[in-house]
């Protein structure tokens, strides 16, 4: 019954609304990597909209069939901003529910109104669904308000409804009936029974009940003292935080203006619930209204962040020191995978991409924790790519057993792998040593082929340094090894290309776990220098919350003639990690330009 369970899910997708605002009752979409801290999508601006009916469209749910892998969207039809009230809606609102249908949560269909309120209800509002696996449908409920025979006035009551398509549904029913008025339900399957959370209006707050199946009479009461205290809320939204046994509950501060405030549990049918601090989640920059959350797969994640995102992230989740490569008629990035202590991960991934956007994770390369390095235990730091001859030739950082970084080098037949390691590093501090070159880490190689297809490799901590590679690719040429001079304020990453004879070197400065962490830019009449120092031309945007922006790879797509830098900058939102940020930074795609002067241009944030 636990139809999540089946996927390997990577983020969350809020859909949602803002306020009675102008433009405030629209879809508007939110992502989340952990759940508890929200990027708006969109700029801000609602995903979807209804123009017909009431002309607004509140308390959206986003529900995966899990046959189909189609999704549906369903929202009330209600626009308080029109002005016709509350008891307009409650006495004689739509009785329709809003439907819209996608296949991949970016490209939506036109919306259908479907007329599923009883006759004489008031109103339909926050519609939700449930998928019934033993029946293979849907579970439709929402709250109408509705006067019987024996009643003196109307009263908010759960309605449900069948259907498998979201076209053609059951005869509406009553669901659940209280004392007073009942709004808001929410409901999740685990472990074979079901658990419903309602906005109850006799106690005035969020009552759980559990059930054993759908029906309406399967459900008990479930204590649950924590939330039940809480007044003054409604819109409860239950899920499961992925990768763990605990799930999460956001329930709309309605009364105090605040938005969305996340409880957690690791038992659902205990009814204890944790109250997380302020500091513990973010919501982002809109205020959440009613909503519902949706787990998503990394695949769906990355189409998200294309369509929907800042114009800047191209990979959900944390990866840092992108190189960035075009073979064929498809892109590829290749990152240090991060998000660990002392950067002391241990995998390389290589994502592809057919339009620099949507990206696919191709799988691991290489595994330093594994036999797959001979030479390295651990520290996957800072990848390059190069080809020669239809072969593929990865070049990456790790630490050897007496901690020293060095350098070391894969070849492959495809550039997606498999690829197989040298049994010994490229460039060691020993060898550096030897050959009188000034260095602090042996890390962060980029590679460099000269017009007549000479391969060199520049790589550097503290000082700066080239060498020729050898014609196999994986041996240097130590008699050309030199310190790179003119690097104004290196630290490491430094990287060349060539434009109309012109060398153009890029480097970062500052320290990676630094807000000022940037790109400095230089230019020289030779590949080995000396540079000349022009000006900084990656820097980070305060008032956007990028921060942390360098360590980056520039390519020339040949096909367009356009340059793109990829970098990476701290996790956002910033909130999400209180430690320190150099540990946690995701990956952007810019395009790079060149001035009327021949010069590298700034990128603009």
């Amino acid at each position: 019954m636990n139809i999540q369970a089946k996927q390997d899910y990577a983020g969350y997708l809020l859909v949602h609304f803002i306020g009675e605002q102008p433009d405030g009752e629209q879809v508007y979409f939110s992502y989340s990597e952990d759940g508890l801290h929200w990027k708006d999508l969109n700029a801000g601006e609602p995903v979807l909209r209804w123009e017909q009916g009431e002309r607004g469209a509140r308390d959206p749910f986003v529900v995966r069939s899990p046959k189909e892998g189609r999704f549906y969207l369903i929202a009330t039809d209600l626009r308080i901003a029109s002005g016709k009230g509350w008891d307009v809606a409650v006495n004689a609102g739509s009785r329709d529910m809003i439907v819209w249908e996608s296949d991949d949560l970016v490209n939506w269909s036109e919306p259908w109104p479907v007329s599923i309120g009883v006759e004489g209800a008031g109103c339909v509002w926050a519609p939700e669904t449930v998928y019934d696996e033993a029946a293979d449908e849907f579970l439709v409920f929402w709250a109408s308000a509705t006067q019987e025979p024996h009643e003196n006035e109307r009263k908010h009551k759960i309605y449900c409804a069948r259907t498998k398509d979201f076209r053609e549904f059951t005869p509406a029913e009553k669901y659940i009936e209280r004392d007073n008025h009942i709004i808001d339900t929410t409901m999740i399957a685990h472990d074979g029974k079901y658990y419903r959370y309602s906005k109850d209006e006799t106690t005035k707050n969020i009552r759980v009940e559990q059930g054993t199946s759908l029906d309406k009479d399967a459900f008990s009461y479930v204590d649950a003292p924590v939330l039940e205290a809480i007044m003054g809320v409604e819109g409860p939204e239950i899920f499961k935080l992925n990768g763990r046994e605990e799930w999460c509950l956001i329930v709309d501060r309605y009364a105090e203006g605040k938005g969305y405030l996340p409880l957690l549990t690791n038992d659902l049918g205990s009814g204890e619930f944790r109250i997380l601090a302020d500091e513990e989640f973010d919501l982002g920059r809109s205020k959440k209204r009613h909503g519902g959350v949706l787990p998503v797969t990394a695949e769906e994640c990355s189409r998200l962040l294309a369509a929907f995102g800042d114009g800047h992230q191209a990979l959900p989740g944390q990866f840092a020191d992108p190189d960035l490569a075009k073979f064929g008629d498809r892109f590829y990035l290749y990152p240090t995978t991060d998000g660990f202590e002392g950067w002391s991960g241990t995998q390389f991934h290589v994502f592809s991409s057919a339009d620099l956007k949507a990206w696919q994770d191709e799988g691991v390369i290489l595994d330093l924790a594994t036999d797959d390095v001979p030479w390295a235990v651990g520290s996957a730091w800072a990848p390059a790519i190069a080809s020669k001859d239809g072969r593929f030739y990865y070049y990456f950082c790790g630490k050897k057993p007496d901690g020293e970084s060095a350098i070391g080098v894969a070849v492959s037949e495809a550039p997606a792998g498999p690829f197989r390691a040298q049994p010994e590093p490229l460039i060691t501090m020993g060898q550096l040593k030897r050959l009188g070159i000034a260095m602090g880490q042996a890390i962060d190689p980029s590679v460099y082929i000269e017009d007549d297809g000479t391969p060199y490799l520049l790589f550097g901590n503290s000082h700066g340094a080239i060498v020729q590679l050898g014609g196999d690719m994986v041996t240097v040429i130590e008699d050309t090894m030199k310190n790179i001079e003119g690097l104004h304020d290196f630290r490491e990453a430094v990287t060349v290309l060539k434009r109309d004879g012109l060398y153009h070197f890029t480097w970062s400065c500052d320290d990676t776990g630094s807000e000022d962490y940037h790109v400095n830019y230089g230019t020289s009449e030779q590949l080995y220098g000396s540079v000349t120092f022009r000006y900084t031309v990656l820097s980070k945007n305060t008032d956007k919350g990028m921060l942390g922006t360098a360590h980056h790879s520039i390519m020339h797509d040949p096909d367009t003639g356009q340059y793109w830098i990829a970098y990476h900058r701290f996790v956002t939102p910033l909130s999400r990690f209180s430690g320190y940020k150099g540990y946690h930074r995701e990956t952007c795609i810019d395009p790079l330009e060149f001035g009327g002067d021949g010069l590298m241009m700034p990128i603009k944030l």
